[in-house]
């Protein structure tokens, strides 16, 4: 509570007032309830405050880098990861949001060494491959989003210059992984995930790779059906594989690009539409 009472006070368009704070302490406190199950605490005060001190410059490089390293670590961003179902999702989710933030702040104003740029890059990478809690919204604890944090992340990561194109292979096949984990994705999980794919087609991954990865993420949903058939796990599979077709093809669609990638997107979905409804 005095932590809350302490950043409800706290008035950024008065930014003298913000800068005789102890920062160190601050940003301690923070890190230490940022996965915090009071929605209000944790949304609004802790990430909203991360948010205005990392990109309006209330912070030094040495304390981003403290920041950065502290989410980083197994008590943050890895906090018992592989979990299903606990409180231990709030952590990871809002630490690797917060990692998105600074990865951001890195390509405006760059403070990272490359050893450290690389380091987060690939654990926004790893974060997403790792997540088996795919949980959207909590009932009174407000949102997890581990799925829609880490695809944030990894859009970040993505569009970071020490981002190479060695790293375009993994970062779809980390797309098509989330794809088929276990859950039903209902808050706009796709959308989110396409804002990694709209980082890749700026960094000129065209139809030539998108057409092979379409065909791959197919061939995984035909595999699926055969060894599950007509289960519940199957559906709710098959249930986000199709949603995230449909948005990828009005998303290239809006965007006026990868016309043979759309062209396939439509012929997979006519295919499995016709399979199950005729």
């Amino acid at each position: 509570m005095e932590l809350k009472t302490q950043l409800k006070q706290m008035n950024f368009e008065y930014p003298d007032q913000v800068k005789r704070v102890d920062m160190d302490l601050l940003l301690e406190s923070m890190l230490n309830e940022i996965g915090s199950t009071d929605p209000e605490l944790r949304d609004e005060f802790i990430f909203g405050t991360f948010a205005e001190l990392v990109m309006k410059d209330y912070l030094t490089v040495k304390q981003m880098n403290i920041v950065m390293t502290t989410c980083l670590d197994d008590q943050h961003v890895f906090y018992r990861i592989g979990e299903k179902g606990t409180d231990a999702v709030f952590t990871r989710s809002f630490s690797i949001l917060v990692l998105a933030l600074l990865l951001e702040k890195d390509r405006d104003v760059p403070f990272l060494t490359d050893e450290d740029a690389n380091r987060a890059i690939d654990c926004c990478v790893r974060y997403l491959q790792e997540e088996q809690d795919t949980r959207g919204y909590v009932e009174e604890k407000g949102w997890a989003h581990s799925i829609a944090h880490g695809a944030d992340a990894l859009a970040e990561a993505i569009k970071h210059r020490k981002f190479g194109d060695e790293r375009v292979a993994q970062c779809l096949e980390t797309i098509q992984l989330c794809l088929f984990k276990e859950g039903v994705y209902v808050d706009d999980e796709d959308e989110r995930l396409l804002l990694s794919l709209e980082a890749l087609l700026e960094r000129g991954v065209g139809d030539a790779v998108l057409v092979s990865w379409i065909v791959g993420i197919e061939d995984e949903l035909e595999l699926r059906f055969t060894n599950e058939g007509y289960s519940v796990p199957f559906f709710h599979t098959k249930g986000n594989v199709m949603q995230f077709w449909k948005s990828c093809y009005f998303r290239l669609l809006f965007l006026d690009c990868c016309v043979e990638t759309r062209v396939t997107i439509e012929n997979v979905v006519k295919k499995w539409t016709k399979k199950f409804y005729g």
